[in-house]
């Protein structure tokens, strides 16, 4: 821990309300405001590190699921509205999982606040949400949450000004917990001045070399990129490789200045130390745009990747397990008001290929260049709520949720956690690959 981030940490205490400094569209101040009560997620947490020993039948597919983690508040006076949207998660040291979201009446309201959930070590069932940042009278829009997995855990919050709507103009704030989140160091305005380029999106990444990455939106529409926010001292200086460059054109074999393609994307590390992005909207060749880095964002080239492109109400996740390959979790249709209007192949457990709806996940071995397996990420029937701009939905085998926001994290004894913008799903590798044909040059090592 660095030297700033040091001192932070030994005035960490437990709050999720602050006052804010502002002027002449700059942060100059954040100032905690300890609570009287302690809200859900700090009450009773467990310090004790959890053994990750991986369980006798670890090698067997798992999946669970899906249950809810947006639950309602049962503390009088926590705020709670009807749209509960754009969440992230993460594991934290002692076993628990800790997810957090907006909640508003309308996305762009100043009543927009960030709620936390937490799913303790070995229970079932999610907490009933409470508050986790809010300054009054702001927009909060934009949240992520990441541990590190060394002790430190991570949180980046969007911020808009004073009485202003909407999402175009925010400054950029993270704080850190080291006892797994229940106190926070002061947050801090990394991204002081109030402006674009600063919409937090969940998918944060630490390199192997220890460089810091935050994801945000470069545009407060449906196209426009992504920009990424860059730390190399762990998170005590930032930098944007693209602020103030011209916006790309996002076009097959073009290349552009620190901006990815597609709003809301997914960023992982290459095994050759390049940066590969997934996003939403900015379509290529009629696909879901892919680009490339070679010098940490500065630069990217973008091309066609073989995904459908998604659209409204709907976030994908790329994660790169702890087994090897890459995890894609994206939707078949972009349009989730007819999920069903195009479907993509996948298979099932037994191996058989058919047309799948909805909600699948894709492996990749090659760092994206194919995708040998894709599966549907459905638990095969019942009648479910998505939230937000999902609903209500079946599932079947051959139908899965067709909209949310998605964030995912994968905890050290393999099993992969998966959120939309309602709902919770717990699955392994092993049900990933169960029924592929996977080539021996695939296989893990």
């Amino acid at each position: 821990m660095n030297a700033v981030m040091a001192a932070e940490s030994s005035a960490a205490l437990t709050y999720r309300r602050f006052e804010v400094q502002e002027q002449d569209g700059r942060v100059t101040g954040l100032k905690p405001l300890p609570d009287g009560t302690l809200p859900r997620w700090a009450r009773d947490v467990s310090q004790q590190p959890a053994q990750w020993t991986a369980a006798p039948d670890a090698h067997k597919p798992l999946f669970h699921g899906p249950i809810p983690f947006v639950i309602p508040p049962e503390d009088p006076g926590e705020p709670f509205y009807p749209h509960n949207h754009q969440p992230s998660i993460a594991w934290l040291p002692n076993g628990d999982l800790l997810a957090i979201w907006y909640s508003t009446k309308t996305e762009e309201g100043t009543e927009l606040t960030v709620l936390a959930s937490r799913l303790r070590l070995g229970r079932q069932q999610w907490d009933p949400a409470s508050e986790f940042f809010k300054a009054a009278n702001r927009n909060m829009h934009g949240s992520a949450i990441f541990h590190d997995g060394k002790g430190t855990i991570y949180h980046f919050n969007g911020m808009g000004p004073e009485g202003g709507r909407g999402w175009a103009r925010l400054a950029l704030l993270m704080r850190t917990s080291r006892d797994n989140g229940v106190t926070w160091t002061p947050p801090r305005a990394i991204g002081p001045q109030i402006t674009g380029r600063h919409q937090v999106i969940s998918g944060t990444l630490m390199t192997k070399a220890g460089v810091l990455i935050q994801p945000c939106d470069a545009v407060p529409g449906g196209h426009g990129g992504t920009a990424l926010h860059i730390s190399h001292d762990g998170g005590n200086t930032w930098v944007d490789p693209g602020e103030g460059k011209p916006r790309p054109q996002f076009t097959a074999g073009g290349r552009g200045e620190g901006t990815i393609a597609g709003i809301h994307a997914g960023v992982v590390e290459l095994k050759d130390g390049r940066l590969m992005a997934l996003g939403r909207g900015d379509p290529i060749e009629g696909r879901m745009p892919m680009s490339i880095s070679d010098d940490l964002g500065k630069t990217w080239t973008y091309k066609a990747s073989p995904f459908p492109p998604i659209g409204s109400g709907q976030r994908l996740v790329l994660l790169r397990l702890r087994e090897g390959p890459l995890m894609l979790v994206s939707f078949a249709s972009g349009d989730r008001r007819n999920p069903e209007a195009s479907g993509i192949t996948v298979i099932d457990n037994q191996g058989r290929e058919f047309t799948g709806f909805g909600m699948f996940a894709a492996l990749s071995w090659d760092d994206g260049q194919s995708w040998p397996v894709k599966k549907l990420v459905t638990p095969g029937s019942g009648q479910y709520n998505g939230g937000a701009h999902t609903g209500r939905f079946a599932a079947s085998d051959t139908r899965a949720e067709h909209g949310g926001y998605l964030a995912a994290t994968q905890t050290p004894d393999g099993r992969i956690h998966l959120i939309s913008s309602r709902l919770y799903y717990r699955f392994n590798y092993p049900w990933l690959v169960q029924g592929a044909k996977i080539a021996s040059a695939d296989a893990p090592k």
